[in-house]
């Protein structure tokens, strides 16, 4: 009998030891408080701060990181507009949201070389129509930092609309300066999804620009109450609770190595695939790495390789293909010309990360890449 291949799955979070949990939830029932800014809360948004380096009040702790775009938006967007530009090539979280907050999403192709939304695009379509531009939701693709950000700020002022910048996959990630991701735009979202590098289960922050805004997210998180408990805005239950706050605690304490060890297995699989002319996004080096994401040369080679991982019993995924802009629900949406966004999402693949992926492991997935597209020509 031959031996049985060993699963690679796609994504393996990684989370604090049951003993530890059991601890913090010992902690926590001894408080008696469960939710609504405990103490885990307060102490989980003290060590965001540390990473980030900002004031902790400017940091709103939220439910996930959809539901800190939701209020982010409704804090700073004016709904007297209309138009929101976002780029296609992105997860549906963004542009749902921006629809659900009665707004016209208006989609931007990506640029080739960075991955990242096309600047010279919106600042096109901001000259002809900034009068019916409401903000800008900047999209950190795959959470590496947008390297242009500077642009992207200026031209908000310029058209007096608010940058949000959706950075969800982005904590601990990096600009090419060392700054950490999160401190750019009028508000960066993170999420802390159990997908994520940082992962608590559900969950998500918003760092602001003023604390006055982050103020007012953490109002709407708690139903748009007012110290007397009167709903002066249209709010909603987007808090963190106690316990998911204390994992967050847990896992920055570990995170400086899990970003390390990340950045060592994309280091091995840029040595096992570059060669077959398989391209990797620029900073991803400094980037949190959720899971490694890579371009193959060829659209016709990317079915046959997920297949044949599929055989080895390797998982891998296609994010983000289709682009959202191809989505039915956005059918009527605009959408500006997408040629470098419909090239990438038809030849980009999605492979295994977890902080224990072996040398070998990455070694039989670049194998079985290349039985398939063959040595770069």
């Amino acid at each position: 009998m031959s031996p049985v291949t060993k699963a690679t799955p796609f994504l393996v979070p990684t989370f604090p030891s049951p003993e530890a949990l059991a601890a913090s939830f010992v902690e926590i029932t001894a408080s008696g408080i469960f939710s609504n800014n405990g103490p885990a809360s307060r102490e989980f948004r003290a060590g965001l701060a540390e990473w980030l380096d900002c004031p902790a009040d400017q940091i709103a702790l939220v439910s996930s990181g959809t539901t800190g775009l939701h209020l982010a938006i409704q804090a700073l967007v004016d709904p007297a507009r209309t138009d929101v530009l976002v780029a296609s090539f992105t997860f549906a979280a963004g542009p749902l949201v921006i629809t659900a907050a009665g707004l016209r999403p208006i989609f931007l192709d990506i640029e080739p070389s960075t991955w990242q939304p096309n600047f010279d695009q919106a600042e096109a379509w901001c000259s002809s129509h900034g009068s019916s531009l409401a903000g800008i939701l900047l999209t950190s693709t795959f959470g590496v930092a947008v390297p242009d950000i500077a642009r992207w700020e200026a031209l908000a002022a310029e058209h007096g609309v608010p940058l949000v910048v959706d950075s969800a996959a982005g904590f601990g990630s990096t600009h090419e300066d060392g700054e950490p991701v999160g401190l750019r735009g009028d508000a960066e979202v993170f999420s802390f999804h159990a997908t994520k590098t940082l992962a608590i289960g559900e969950g998500g922050a918003v760092r602001c620009r003023n604390a006055s805004v982050a103020a007012t997210i953490e109002r709407l998180a708690n139903f748009g109450f007012d110290d007397q408990r009167r709903s002066i805005a249209l709010g909603t239950n987007g808090k963190l609770d106690e316990l998911s706050s204390k994992i967050g605690s847990l896992q920055l304490a570990n995170l400086e190595a899990r970003l390390a060890a990340r950045q060592e297995i994309l280091a091995h699989y840029r040595e096992g695939l570059s060669s077959l002319g398989v391209t990797f996004q620029p900073g991803a080096e400094r980037s949190a790495l959720p899971f490694v994401s890579a371009a193959l040369p060829d659209p016709d080679q990317r079915d046959a390789v997920m297949v044949a991982l599929a055989a080895g019993a390797i998982e891998s995924r296609s994010y983000y293909n289709p682009p959202v802009h191809l989505h039915p629900v956005f059918s009527e949406a605009t959408s500006l010309p997408m040629a470098s966004t419909e090239d990438l999402s038809s030849r980009i693949i999605s492979l295994p990360m977890n902080d224990a992926l072996a040398p070998c492991e990455i070694a039989r997935i670049c194998a079985i890449v290349g039985d398939v597209i063959g040595p770069c020509t």
